[in-house]
């Protein structure tokens, strides 16, 4: 029959920590006492001490570690109690107790409680500096103490070196707040924050902040750094005719300031301003917008509490230096990402250029005339455009004097340009079959006195002044919720492994889509994993593309892939592998993508594009530089989430015409079909 040692000996652990798990007298960590376990389990014949313990039994007190916060409301604080609680909570023979006081030392040197022989180990949560030394307290030699808050200013070494110390990680997170940042487009961002200095160093908020920029290769702007009760500074910075894109905000009033300035100025939280806060408040998620916030990993923090108190299973060698737990970005809607054109600069949406009647007025007396140059119009996305360009035009006048199709074809379209030129007309809207090929002759036009006004992309070689504008989909916004389509689908039904279909060009708008929709699973899906990728640089390599991602990882449960011609390509490929039940994210509605919705099979949520509204945005652009007004070089129409639930809706909204029978058909099939709802 094996005893206590020679089972403490097979489980690679201490005595003292097979009692603790057989008496469920101390906390143990759900590894340990696994390992610990199946040894016992393994064993032919147990040892008395175990038969008897095992069923447990009353005990005469309970053991008790005492947890001293300055402020229960405080959610740092409260849920690092919670977190304790919850990970003690199957050991009957211990017990949190929590004591709330505004001056801890006071509150520790009368505390009755505090001395007891039943007391394990003491908690102090704080979220300001102590102001005197723990030294004075004999009790602290008693029990371990350790000393927990979300800010290292909070510590100073010679108050707190009776104690464990454990800080967040407030480096990474400012770092990693900053990252975030950028990576959705942003490069003016400002810190509020009381800068404090440690031996005339910054501290790791501002440490980090620096650090990220540049590593992003973005210049530094000592006037975004300020301080948190600089009320005119922030008043100020925020004033400016292109005020900062995004802040990171160290300090509760100050977020107030920031807050109080956008509604006086009518601005909204994240259209004009992203925000990024530190220290988590309970409020933040009940605002609207619902604020992001970094905040500490409560989970890892509370092991590490105890994992100082019980000892007797750690290496403590290193006991009194300060230890760095994780800190993690809560997404919530306050940040965004910024769409962005080919020379960087910011979308403008399509508000901005909106007319008045009298203007409409000042268009038709000029009697403008216009000409259309597309790639391809074999498709609804061309016939769409135009129809919005020339019901608008109707409305304001111009009349449009030609239409060509260039057939994908670069030297057609160089030829077919020519032609509408000798038209001389007043506009020209344009979509590049070939961003290189066709550079020379839109050079040509941007030279000209004619106002040239491009759908999506700029052929190489062109500078902004070259052109008038320049009007697509918000790229940002569509990957982003061909992206969420698929992870929100994916969480929903339990599947965890990605696989990503990107489009390999130097299309500056197909790239910023990926890019999107990548960020927004691995971001906003921690959950999920992308565990494979393949480019393709035509849709003819699509279907060999997916076999190969397929077969180099069998596991996938889900594909994002750039646009609808190359997902339908991925339909094909799952259905010779036999692989129909791996979902689809993509962007952009056609017939048989919707039909696929419809039917309930692998597209449950798609994004897509308005051309219409493009179209008319088109027109509202050319209107306006009729009119001598500025432009912006970037104009971005928001793209609609569509699911089986709004489909029927949404394609007349899109194609502004009702759908198919068969589409119909298959959506009143479905089992959950609401007529209301449609």
């Amino acid at each position: 029959m094996a005893n206590i040692q020679e089972i403490a000996k097979m489980a690679g652990v201490s005595v003292a920590t097979v009692s603790h798990v057989v008496n469920r007298t101390r906390y143990v960590s759900p590894e340990t006492v696994q390992r610990v376990e199946e040894v016992i389990d393994s064993l032919e014949e147990l040892p008395n001490f175990i038969v008897k313990k095992r069923g447990g039994g009353p005990k005469d007190q309970k053991q008790q570690i005492l947890v001293f916060s300055t402020d229960i409301f405080h959610p740092f604080q409260a849920d690092i109690i919670q977190a304790l609680k919850e990970k003690t909570s199957d050991i009957s023979e211990l017990h949190i107790v929590h004591v709330q006081a505004e001056d801890l030392l006071q509150t520790l040197s009368s505390y009755s409680l505090a001395n007891s022989k039943l007391n394990i180990g003491k908690v102090l949560l704080l979220d300001r500096p102590l102001g005197r030394s723990l030294k004075v307290h004999s009790s602290l030699k008693a029990s371990p103490t350790v000393v927990v808050s979300e800010n290292a200013f909070d510590f100073n070494e010679n108050e707190t070196n009776e104690a464990y110390t454990i800080i967040s990680d407030n480096y990474k997170g400012a770092y990693d707040s900053v990252r975030h940042l950028v990576n959705h487009g942003h490069t003016k961002i400002a810190l509020v924050h009381d800068c404090f200095k440690q031996d005339g160093m910054p501290d790791d908020i501002l440490k980090g902040y620096k650090h990220a920029l540049k590593d992003c290769d973005i210049t530094l702007y000592k006037e975004y750094i300020i301080e948190s009760s600089s009320v005119e500074n922030i008043h100020e910075i925020l004033s400016r005719r292109e005020p900062p894109t995004a802040m990171i905000i160290t300090s509760e009033t100050a977020l107030l300031q920031v807050l109080t300035f956008l509604n006086r100025r009518n601005l909204h939280c994240p259209e004009d301003l992203s925000i990024l806060c530190f220290n988590d408040r309970r409020w933040f998620e009940l605002y609207n917008p619902a604020l992001t916030a970094v905040r500490p990993d409560v989970g890892q923090i509370s092991d590490k509490i105890l994992s100082y108190i019980i000892k007797e299973e750690y290496d403590t060698s290193q006991e009194n230096d300060p230890s760095h737990v994780p800190v993690k970005i809560q997404l919530r809607q306050s940040t965004a990402g910024i769409a962005r054109g080919p020379f960087g600069e910011k979308a403008a949406s399509v508000d901005s250029i909106q007319i008045t009647e009298q203007e409409i007025e000042t268009v038709r007396s000029k009697k403008p005339t216009a000409v259309i140059s597309f790639h391809y119009t074999g498709a609804a996305w061309m016939h769409l455009h135009e129809r919005g360009i020339r019901d608008l035009f109707n409305e304001l006048g111009i009349s449009l004097l030609a239409v060509t199709d260039a057939h994908f074809d670069p030297a057609m379209q160089n030829k077919q340009l020519e032609g509408l030129m000798a038209l001389d007309p007043d506009i020209v809207i344009a979509i590049p079959t070939e961003n290189n090929k066709t550079s020379e002759i839109f050079k040509k036009i941007g030279k000209s006195r004619s106002k040239l006004i491009l759908i999506t992309n700029i052929p190489h070689g062109m500078e902004q002044e070259d052109y008038t504008s320049c009007v697509s989909v918000n790229e940002w916004s569509h990957g982003r919720l061909a992206g969420s389509g698929l992870g929100s689908t994916m969480r929903e039904e339990g599947r965890k492994r990605i696989g990503l279909l990107s489009f390999d060009s130097d299309f500056y708008a197909t790239n910023q889509r990926d890019t999107a929709a990548h960020q927004i699973l691995v971001e906003e899906y921690p959950d999920l994993e992308v565990v494979g990728e393949e480019q393709f640089k035509d849709e003819s390599e699509v279907i060999e593309k997916t076999k190969k991602l397929i077969h180099e990882h069998p596991a996938i449960e889900g594909i994002y892939v750039s646009w609808e011609g190359p997902a339908t390509k991925v339909l094909e490929a799952l259905k010779e592998l036999d692989r129909e039940d791996i979902l689809i994210g993509t962007a952009d509605l056609d017939y048989k993508l919707a039909l696929n919705m419809a039917n309930g099979k692998n597209i449950k949520k798609i994004s897509a594009q308005l051309p219409y509204d493009q179209g008319r945005a088109l027109a509202l652009a050319a209107a306006n530089a009729v009119l001598d007004k500025y432009v912006p070089k970037f104009i971005g129409v928001e793209p609609v989430e569509v699911t089986q639930e709004n489909l029927l809706k949404m394609w007349k909204r899109i194609f502004h015409e009702s759908a198919s029978k068969e589409i119909v058909e298959a959506v009143k099939a479905n089992p959950y079909y609401l007529p209301s709802k449609i």
